[in-house]
């Protein structure tokens, strides 16, 4: 099982973002339904036990809400081509006090400590995968949407992500929802046992779709 923790992004704002990235050919566009902003990715999970470690500590991950917006575009990559497109966020503290939150809950689930890496948070949001457009053409594709601005929205809640691989490409299923209005037990319990959020879950093959 693949794991990622991430916000997720508004349904009206991910049809915005999605007709950008599919106008450029050679650009693998990301669904609306996989737009995300990741927080911190784990990785490969293979027990339920250490699942429910990783569960529990972001159980007791806290923040307060505090309000998003997509204002611009950029681009991973080299000199020579690019790599990723992505929608920038405009500067919030408080998420990055939440991505360093949630990089020092994973850090401390000793099963998983040592296979996350230590890279710096930069937030964004994928829009798409370079397969072959030039490097010119999405660095165009940048400057053209450089006063791009979506609506404010709030953030209350983040997500643990599965990413199942499909034919037609991932697809990020939420596993487990943390923030307001979800119930946490107290630090010396877990959710686990009968409620346990992965019981039905086939770790060897992930979830059927």
């Amino acid at each position: 099982m693949r794991l990622f923790v991430g916000i997720p992004i508004p349904a009206d704002i991910a049809q915005d973002l999605y007709p950008i990235a599919r106008a450029i050919r050679g650009l693998e566009a990301q669904t609306p339904e996989n737009m995300h902003l990741t927080l911190k990715f784990i990785g490969n999970v293979q027990d339920r036990i250490v699942a429910a470690q990783i569960d529990d500590a972001l159980l007791h991950t806290c923040f307060s809400p505090f309000d998003l917006q997509v204002a611009g575009l950029g681009m991973f990559g080299t000199d020579r081509k690019a790599r990723i497109l992505w929608a920038a966020v405009l500067p919030q503290p408080v998420l990055t006090q939440l991505a360093h939150r949630v990089e020092s809950a994973l850090f401390r689930c000793d099963a998983i400590s040592g296979q996350l890496d230590r890279r710096k948070f930069a937030p964004h949001i994928t829009l798409g995968r370079n397969r072959s457009a030039s490097r010119a053409v999405v660095g165009q594709a940048v400057a053209d949407h450089a006063d791009l601005a979506s609506r404010a929205f709030r953030v209350t809640r983040f997500c643990l992500y599965q990413s199942i691989s499909t034919r037609d490409g991932p697809v990020y299923q939420v596993m487990a929802e943390y923030g307001e209005g979800i119930d946490v037990p107290a630090p010396e319990k877990s959710r686990t046992g009968d409620n346990d959020v992965f019981a039905d879950i086939d770790f060897s093959v992930g979830p059927e779709r």
